[in-house]
């Protein structure tokens, strides 16, 4: 997990989109239904702003972005837009106007991802990086959509792309696999009411919360959603419960799959640093509150003496 993949600089960065208001408002004036607009707007942005900057590519890489799935040749868009509009990847960071960046992909698409991709500045290139533990000669995955989302809705959204997810939590039955999703979804907001209960309620059992989120993190695996925010929010769960009991091993060793799991979405390494660091976590202001409630709780009923 957090390993480094690839490096891949995009074969093109554009603009998600093109802002034409002189030219919509004509296209208004001629009398034209909304879907004739549209394929209009779709004719300008090709040929007025997109192919100039194709023809300047070499030959080799004109091929290679032709040779990507194009899933809107029905809808207006031109052999250039339509490719983009299939295959782009957001950009982050870079913005004015926020772009895409479209990327030769190398990967299958799949509801239980192995990888995601980042976009790092400085190199002006696409990072591919392992999101849980993968296999010589596995195949590498990735996720276009919202892996939480039930598998109708998934598929409705992948569908647009052209593509049918045949990956086994999105072919029948998908109940269990949506409930198991749905469930995770919730998990995620009852996190912080579970860890305040019992930080604030001795009488329940030191590894109280530990044991919800470790159930939780072993649904994530049985799905194979480590890439997702509700594997981060539960490792996050069980580092503050082992760093409110002062269990520093413990704290140290979650804390190093979290920070692997901020490496593989952001390629840094900032908080796999101090995860892995005791000291940082001793300094933290939370660092054995949970001993110290027990404390409290014991002076106030009269069961602790110096």
């Amino acid at each position: 997990m957090g390993d480094h993949i690839l490096t891949e600089r995009p074969l093109t960065i554009t603009p998600t989109t093109i802002p034409m208001p002189h030219f919509a408002k004509s296209l208004i004036n001629l009398g034209l239904t909304e879907g004739q607009r549209g394929r209009a707007i779709f004719d300008q942005w090709e040929h007025a702003f997109l192919l100039p900057c194709f023809e300047r590519l070499d030959a080799e890489t004109q091929t290679a972005f032709l040779d990507l799935v194009n899933s809107h040749r029905e809808d207006g868009s031109g052999p250039i837009l339509g490719v983009i509009r299939t295959n782009g990847f957001e950009v982050a960071g870079v913005v004015d106007p926020e772009p895409n960046g479209e990327y030769a992909a190398v990967c299958k698409i799949i509801c239980s991802p192995s990888a995601d991709r980042l976009f790092d500045i400085p190199s002006f290139s696409f990072q591919l990086r392992a999101t849980r533990n993968i296999k010589a000669g596995d195949e590498i995955f990735v996720s276009y959509c919202n892996v939480l989302e039930p598998a109708a809705d998934r598929q409705e959204y992948l569908a647009s792309y052209g593509i049918t997810c045949a990956c086994t939590s999105c072919t029948p039955d998908t109940i269990a696999s949506d409930k198991r999703r749905l469930a995770l979804r919730a998990s995620i907001d009852a996190i912080d009411d579970d860890f305040d209960t019992w930080l604030a309620d001795p009488l329940l059992a030191d590894n109280y919360t530990i044991k919800i989120s470790l159930r939780w993190i072993g649904v994530i695996e049985q799905e194979a959603l480590e890439a997702s925010d509700a594997y981060r929010h539960h490792l996050h769960a069980i580092v503050r419960a082992y760093v409110a009991l002062g269990d520093g091993e413990n704290a140290v060793k979650y804390g190093r799959m979290l920070g692997l799991w901020a490496l593989g979405q952001s390629g840094k390494e900032d908080m796999l640093r101090r995860m892995e660091n005791l000291e940082y976590l001793r300094g933290r202001s939370d660092w054995e509150m949970r001993v110290c409630v027990d404390h409290e709780e014991a002076q106030d009923s009269g069961g602790w003496t110096d």
